[in-house]
């Protein structure tokens, strides 16, 4: 169970619990709960706590950054089917697994260079679901390492190639 002020992670969106409450509508007890790096003022979100569907989670550790870091060279890629990647991306994003964005970025990044090689344009499906999960991994490990965006980009990318070598 979560607390207010909690930094937490919504269907892959970093949020602070700002309160608890009886939902009006369903009379369950509900976490509110605002974007992480949003405006005063801005879109709450009604979360029960009972978190029945399993959108809610602890927002990523530093052990546990360390550990994605370690696993990142055995995540494999997708299968190079171009029909159906974009089903393929969009429903690794719905799930609530980190390695999950990893194999995203990591087929979507091989199929980009595959076609740069062949002197093709980049496929807009695999550029839209890389910076959706780039997005997603590096503002929430921004948060828990408690930098930018862009330090904790070069920071990750730094460490999965030390990590390959």
């Amino acid at each position: 169970m979560f607390k207010v002020n909690d930094i937490v992670v919504y269907r892959r969106i970093v949020c602070r619990i700002v309160g608890k409450h009886r939902s009006d509508f369903t009379k369950e007890m509900c976490y509110i709960l605002v974007p992480y790096h949003a405006d005063e003022g801005s879109t709450r979100m009604q979360v029960p706590i009972a978190n029945k569907a399993g959108h809610l989670r602890a927002l990523i550790t530093k052990e546990e950054i360390e550990e994605l870091i370690a696993s990142t060279a055995y995540i494999d890629l997708l299968e190079n089917k171009p029909a159906n990647m974009k089903s393929q991306y969009a429903n690794l994003l719905k799930t609530d697994d980190i390695h999950d964005l990893i194999a995203i970025i990591k087929t979507s990044y091989s199929r980009n260079q595959a076609r740069i090689e062949n002197h093709k344009k980049t496929a807009s499906v695999d550029d839209e679901y890389l910076h959706k999960a780039e997005n997603y991994l590096f503002n929430e490990l921004a948060v828990a390492l408690d930098m930018s965006y862009e330090a904790a980009k070069e920071y990750f990318n730094s460490r999965v190639e030390q990590a390959s070598r």
